[in-house]
């Protein structure tokens, strides 16, 4: 093939492009209502993975409930039960991950009910037993060192360290008064001993209670995130031109699930917010990526279809790099007598043509230069881009090529210069 590369501004028509708009907003409903069916799918799977985790909640409370059955009074027992079998009637009902989370809450009140409940039974068993101040006190001692024995170590130093030292000081007070044998001598430290383990385990319960709502909330961040990135895979358009973003999303996704589980919730919640705003832009982009393709494609449609009207037959019309969803699409026309033209139409820019079988020459142009001069082939393009704007609303620039003299009227030319930057068209 010869001649130099030619190029030329391509543009829609107002009316073209706004009926490619709407077909791309009638596309982006219909995509829209499918991420839309995988959000509502990945909902319900996740509430119901939550409300069978809360079912087994109260079954183990059941359990332990009838297993400690005999440090209960009976009336309390009762009433125990009687809480914990209206959960699974609230959880079958539930329609949300929030009333699932209220149950869950009320589990928790429900087994520190049962622990309050053991205690207080114990208590009154034992002050039945205990009738000496010394041996009340010591029972109270023993108590508070339950209590704080109940407390994980490791929950303990989380939450309130400072004040676990001071108990253990504390609580040694009462040990070496209760050994002297003088009840009254008992009474001020165990007092002391008394409202530090009291103290101490509002500050544990307050830590517990604001750590369940970072994780409440973390969890749930982190599930509305799951299901927007099940929505994006099932975009096919994000898919086709944001595929490695929603990776990232998943990774960052799946990074963020083991930073919840060891317990990094702060920091978890801001990343995660962040990467909420991200889907949307992973949309957006990937929507302007797939309306510029179907531009490009609308164009070389165009191109071959005139082509073709014009007595050209099409030898090759694919895109240029199939395995790449932004390549050009380029195509090949040649007429019988054996004149070709080859076509590059890029996703954003200009347009160019190779052409082959066509006359061209030289000329001088008036600042003593040469000039090649290609009216033939330009005749022929300047011809397809009146029927490309008149037909299609497709409305091309002037045919533009290296060395073409800005200056010079149009005519019949005898061949078309030779360029080397579509050489590989001729070849596929």
């Amino acid at each position: 093939m010869s001649g130099s590369p030619k190029f030329s501004e391509a543009e829609i028509a107002e009316w073209k492009q706004k009926i490619l708009e709407a077909e791309r907003q009638r596309r982006s409903e219909a995509e829209a209502r499918r991420r839309q069916e995988a959000e509502e799918q990945e909902r319900q799977r996740q509430l119901e993975m939550s409300r069978n985790q809360t079912h087994i909640q109260v079954n183990v409370l059941l359990s332990d409930l009838h297993w400690q059955w005999a440090n209960f009074y009976l009336q309390e027992a009762v009433a125990l039960q009687y809480r914990c079998q209206n959960q699974l009637e609230a959880i079958a009902s539930a329609e949300s991950p929030e009333k699932l989370l209220a149950i869950s809450e009320e589990l928790v009140r429900i087994e520190l009910a049962m622990q309050f409940a053991i205690k207080r039974k114990r208590w009154d068993e034992a002050e039945n037993k205990r009738r000496a101040d010394i041996e009340r006190q010591q029972f109270e001692l023993e108590e508070l060192q339950l209590r704080v024995a109940q407390i994980p170590e490791a929950e303990a130093l989380k939450f309130d360290a400072a004040g676990r030292q001071l108990l253990q000081c504390a609580l040694q007070n009462v040990l070496e008064a209760i050994a002297v044998g003088n009840p009254v001598a008992v009474r001020r430290p165990l007092a002391e001993a008394t409202a530090l383990v009291q103290k101490h385990v509002r500050q544990i319960v307050q830590g517990q209670a604001d750590s369940r709502q970072l994780q409440a909330q973390a969890n749930q961040q982190l599930a509305e995130l799951q299901v927007i990135l099940a929505g994006l895979k099932a975009d096919p358009v994000v898919m086709r031109w944001q595929t490695e973003a929603v990776t990232e999303l998943e990774n960052q996704t799946n990074a963020a699930k083991l930073a919840i589980a060891s317990g990094r919730l702060k920091q978890v919640i801001s990343c995660l917010s962040d990467r909420q705003q991200r889907s949307q832009i992973i949309i957006e982009t990937a929507n302007t990526a797939q309306i510029q393709a179907e531009r490009r494609d609308y164009i070389a449609d165009s191109i071959a279809e005139t082509l073709q009207e014009m007595g050209f037959s099409i030898t090759f019309h694919q895109p240029e790099h199939p395995e790449h969803p932004a390549s050009a699409m380029i195509l090949g026309a040649t007429t019988q007598t054996g004149k070709g033209i080859s076509v590059s139409v890029p996703i954003a820019g200009q347009v160019f043509y190779d052409v082959d079988g066509y006359v061209k020459h030289s000329v001088a142009t008036v600042d003593g230069n040469t000039a090649a001069v290609c009216d033939e082939a330009e005749q022929v393009l300047t011809q397809m881009h009146t029927s490309l704007k008149d037909k299609f609303g497709v409305m091309m620039g002037e045919v533009l090529w290296q060395g073409k003299d800005p200056n010079r009227v149009l005519r019949q030319a005898e061949r078309l210069p030779s360029g080397q930057r579509y050489q590989k068209l001729r070849q596929i």
